[in-house]
């Protein structure tokens, strides 16, 4: 396994590091498959343990918006969203966040100006409940790795935007938020699933915090 140097974060001390590697390969000693959302978030939580932090999982797989909470020693406590992907085909400069949440209100809402008001509404709570989302990317075949990691962090601020919908902009079926031809991200609310999902969110949005191959 080999690490790509990154500039240091509030995550990725030497202790945090440690132990998330050696996570890694003890998985990938077992199978070549990328490390699923529910391994990701035992060996995310386990790791900062590691490192010495307080950690605080949700209550349960239902809680909405947050899976667990981290407290460094001097910090302010972190709420985050943990989640992994490693969907073949995964851009390199964007992300896409498949589920950021259910939202079973999609199906019964018919006014334009109640739809445009629930998602404002919902992302409006999910920024101030959820300080960021921490993703895992399981890249195959790039950089000639089996698998090659990137582990990023979307602060949740950058949803603020949202506020600034229009009725006739909530009705898209994607939604770019800022409206621009380059634009931050965008939304699709999926009638069909009931769920929100987040797509060509900009990297230069997010904090990187590692890039590891295997393989």
């Amino acid at each position: 396994m080999h690490s790509e140097r990154l500039p240091a974060t509030w995550l990725t001390v030497p202790a945090w590091e440690d132990a998330f590697l050696a996570r890694l390969r003890g998985h990938h000693g077992l199978s070549k498959d990328p490390l699923s959302t529910t391994q990701f978030e035992a060996a995310f939580n386990e790791s900062c343990l590691a490192a010495g932090w307080q950690v605080e999982v949700a209550a349960s797989a239902t809680q909405r918006f947050f899976d667990t909470t981290i407290t460094v020693a001097g910090s302010r406590p972190r709420r985050l969203s943990l989640k992994a992907s490693s969907a073949k085909d995964m851009s390199i400069r964007r992300v896409h966040i498949s589920k950021l949440t259910e939202a079973a209100w999609i199906q019964d809402v018919r006014r334009k100006t109640d739809r445009r008001d629930r998602i404002v509404s919902l992302f409006r709570e999910y920024e101030s409940v959820t300080s960021s989302i921490v993703m895992l990317r399981g890249f195959r075949g790039r950089e000639g790795c089996a698998v090659y990691y990137e582990l990023l962090e979307i602060p949740t601020a950058i949803f603020a935007p949202v506020a600034r919908l229009t009725v006739d902009q909530a009705q898209l079926g994607t939604i770019k938020v800022p409206d621009a031809d380059l634009p931050d991200f965008a939304i699709r609310v999926d009638r069909s699933d009931a769920k929100i999902t987040v797509t060509s969110i900009r990297l230069d949005l997010c904090v990187i915090h590692g890039r590891w191959g295997v393989g």
